[in-house]
């Protein structure tokens, strides 16, 4: 199957006060550390990022990603979805793999493992009763993830079709933590 990679890039930080993205998480900014992540992943047909920073932009081109701007972050995530789905859509993919830089304990083997174990429908990551990014959409539901409106992302799409929802099970919780606030970088760190 191929599988494309969509890295969302383009928050607008209100809630963390600026650009969080560029937060310092173990010696590097927190777009860099989800970049790396995808470097190995053999799996990943190609991979896009949605972004309104020149400074992402730019680390993006250098390590092989088609970069898709996103003027208008205060739209909500559903924007990035929304471009990032319209970009990929070119290279006919069977599903896309849409994550988030800032989950800075999300594992890349636990990324390897999704885009190896994938066969269909849509597919979640969940630890215990908590679901959450990353989740990888077959095509046939790009149409409904570009009509997506607001702060709110796919997980409208995986409500509207519960009985497609798999789920990929971890053990550590700590991976699907994402930093909102400047206080969640002063939390349990690897």
């Amino acid at each position: 199957m191929k599988i494309g990679i969509i890295l969302l890039a383009a928050g607008a930080g209100k809630r963390f006060g600026g650009n969080k993205l560029m937060a310092d998480v173990g010696g590097k900014p927190l777009y860099l550390n989800a970049m790396e992540k995808t470097d190995r992943l053999e799996k990943a047909a190609f991979k896009v990022v949605v972004t309104g920073s020149p400074v992402i932009a730019e680390a993006g081109r250098r390590r092989g990603f088609l970069v898709v701007e996103n003027c208008q972050p205060e739209m909500g995530i559903s924007r990035s979805v929304a471009l990032g789905t319209e970009a990929a859509q070119k290279a006919a993919p069977d599903g896309l793999l849409f994550m988030v830089c800032d989950q800075p304990w999300l594992r890349e083997a636990t990324l390897k493992s999704m885009l190896e174990g994938y066969n269909g429908g849509i597919l979640a990551l969940k630890c215990r009763e908590q679901a959450g990014n990353p989740v990888i959409f077959p095509r046939e539901y790009f149409e409904e993830l570009k009509a997506l409106s607001g702060d709110r992302g796919g997980r409208r799409v995986m409500q509207r079709h519960k009985d497609r929802v798999q789920f990929l099970e971890i053990d550590d919780p700590k991976e699907l933590q994402d930093i909102d606030f400047k206080e969640d970088l002063k939390k349990d760190k690897r």
